[in-house]
């Protein structure tokens, strides 16, 4: 319970935390926020194969591991990302022990990391097909993430083969018969690449490629990510979670699992609006 109580105090803190980071003005007509939410939604999304599939989210409780970090910095990252599910609308486990879904690791070289992970069968790259894993591969700079996905039944229930068969009829155009759950996202980050970044931009990435399957864009958006992080021709990304990508998520979730992704994510330039200006500042 000393472990719990000490993030809990860190989460209490950080909740106060403003400091750093790019403020992110986005300003235009109506129509042209929506255009352009709906463009940037779909450079940092990767492709379904179809507009009515499912996008990847977590259905289980948000439980968040770090490792290879010293013992205050794990706290405030685990908080950090705590307390960013919560406010886009999903839920977490606190106060009891729980099997980290949400894995971050700082280590040396990521891409070797992830070979070893792969030779020795590790549980958190077993269930990555050989598409999961090209995308892993072809992944550059100081960061490796994937997200291991399985496809379900809209009401939770596991595949009878693969590919997946269900027996269900529960199918319209608003609502799928299958979802995409995340059963674990893993964020292994280079530990040289992390000089000088606090624990809330750390935390905050790692929310963006963790809660949803997510790309880095190639380079500035219009609208700003935390994805740009550890872009090297991005001079001066965000170092928070900007208005886009809180929007981004909260529709994600608002949303049925089994939403087609056309759908998903079509409140993204409303809800920026309903934040308001300064939503990044």
């Amino acid at each position: 319970m000393a472990a719990q109580d000490a993030v809990s105090q860190v989460e209490e803190t950080l909740e106060t935390e403003v400091e750093g980071g790019q403020d992110i003005i986005v300003s235009g007509e109506r129509g042209e926020i929506h255009a352009q939410a709906r463009e940037q939604a779909r450079e940092i999304t990767p492709p379904t194969g179809s507009v009515q599939a499912p996008l990847a989210r977590m259905q289980d409780p948000v439980c968040p591991g770090v490792f290879g970090a010293e013992t205050q910095t794990a706290y405030e990252i685990i908080g950090r990302i705590r307390s960013n599910t919560e406010r886009v609308g999903h839920s977490v486990i606190r106060g009891e022990e729980c099997a980290a879904n949400v894995i971050v690791a700082f280590v040396d070289d990521p891409a070797d990391e992830f070979e070893q992970l792969r030779d020795a069968d590790h549980y958190t790259v077993r269930a990555l097909d050989y598409w999961a894993a090209k995308r892993v591969h072809e992944q550059e700079g100081p960061v490796r993430a994937w997200n291991v996905t399985a496809t379900m039944s809209r009401d939770g229930i596991g595949s009878n083969g693969r590919p997946p068969t269900f027996q269900s009829t529960a199918i319209s155009r608003l609502e799928l018969g299958v979802r995409e759950d995340i059963g674990i996202s893993v964020v292994m980050i280079d530990r040289d690449a992390i000089a000088g970044m606090d624990t809330v931009a750390i935390a905050d990435y790692v929310t963006m490629r963790a809660l949803a399957q997510t790309r880095a864009p190639e380079g500035a958006t219009r609208l700003g990510t935390i994805l740009e992080l550890f872009e090297p021709d991005v001079e001066a990304p965000p170092f928070r979670l900007t208005s886009f990508d809180e929007a981004y998520l909260t529709s994600l979730y608002s949303n049925q699992a089994n939403t087609p992704s056309q759908i998903a994510l079509r409140d993204v330039g409303r809800l920026m609006e309903s934040q308001g200006p300064g939503a990044d500042d």
